[in-house]
């Protein structure tokens, strides 16, 4: 599969030419709406073990698989939540809210959205986690 899929391939508009995505503009798109989802502490890596580590800011799209065909896509997010929310409404949310933003500003068709929560935390790791993330 291609790293970049073309959107629009209509004869009519052959004369303005293809519009192409990225496999990386859908990823940061995915792990920014996943971020802004109340409850999402972060993401992970995606490597399970003792402990999941969080990515900083600017390497969260790291951690978002992105598999496309034309014209469509299919997206895992491994995800830490906050201990006090249900995780269950947390992952649901991060589904609807990445599907309709990457089908909104790309026009593609998200297949499905894959939430993997690889831990929780709770109000006190919250807390010196936000710090350690800032810094970096």
């Amino acid at each position: 599969m291609s790293d970049k899929q073309v959107i629009k391939d209509n004869p009519q508009e052959q004369e303005l030419g293809n519009v192409t995505v990225s496999k990386e503009v859908v990823a940061v798109i995915a792990a920014l709406e996943t971020i802004k989802t109340k409850g999402v502490v972060g993401i992970t890596s995606g490597h399970r073990g003792k402990s999941p580590n969080l990515l900083s800011r600017k390497d969260l799209a790291k951690g978002v698989e992105v598999w496309m065909k034309p014209g469509e896509a299919a997206i895992t997010i491994p995800i830490i939540t906050a201990y006090e929310v249900g995780i269950f409404k947390v992952a649901e949310e991060v589904q609807h809210k990445v599907k309709n933003a990457i089908c909104s500003m790309t026009d593609l068709k998200v297949l499905k959205v894959d939430v993997n929560v690889q831990g929780i935390k709770f109000k006190e790791e919250k807390k010196k986690i936000k710090k350690e993330t800032q810094k970096e």
